[in-house]
């Protein structure tokens, strides 16, 4: 956030999200910010005002948060292998997103360093099918424990159960 005059919410530039289930809204510019100042009327303060007083002609996107449990590949015989949001596109709702993104780059290098022979395949599929387990068991966890979290956070009798909360921004549990 940044304010010009922070007695002054018209001059505040503001990053927002509101997440909710439901149908898939795809919007731009204005119709996103109409769809938003009418769709948030229950929403507490300040967050109520920081939509109510975004200026008309204000950049705003609206567009579904996507992610998916991390499934095994064809690593077509260890020379494909999948990192990051490629592999495990994740909720917010942990905050490892990047975490994993980092472990996934250091057991990469890790899975390279140990391939010495260029010539010898059946220990880069031996490799490399480790490498593509490891994250797979790793990332399928961590993906299903951000839509866990999603869905405690909508009720205000389960969101003081989310890990977030309980156990903070550690690793996956």
């Amino acid at each position: 956030m940044h304010a010009d005059d922070p007695n002054d919410m018209s001059t505040w530039s503001t990053f927002w999200v509101k997440i909710w289930k439901g149908e898939p809204v795809n919007l731009r510019g204005q119709e996103a910010i109409d769809y938003m100042k009418s769709n948030t009327s229950g929403l507490c303060e300040p967050f109520r005002s920081a939509i109510e007083t975004t200026p008309d002609g204000s950049q705003c996107n609206i567009d579904e948060m996507k992610y998916w449990i991390t499934v095994p590949w064809n690593d077509h015989s260890g020379r494909v292998a999948l990192a990051g949001d490629a592999a495990h596109p994740m909720l917010p709702y942990r905050g490892q997103g990047f975490q994993h993104s980092i472990e996934d780059v250091k057991k990469y290098v890790g899975a390279l360093a140990q391939l010495t022979d260029p010539n010898d395949i059946a220990a880069r599929e031996r490799v490399m099918s480790g490498f593509g387990a490891e994250l797979v068991e790793r990332c399928s966890k961590a993906v299903q424990q951000s839509l866990d979290e999603a869905e405690r956070s909508f009720s205000l009798e389960t969101v003081s159960k989310m890990l977030m909360a309980t156990k903070g921004h550690g690793k996956s549990t």
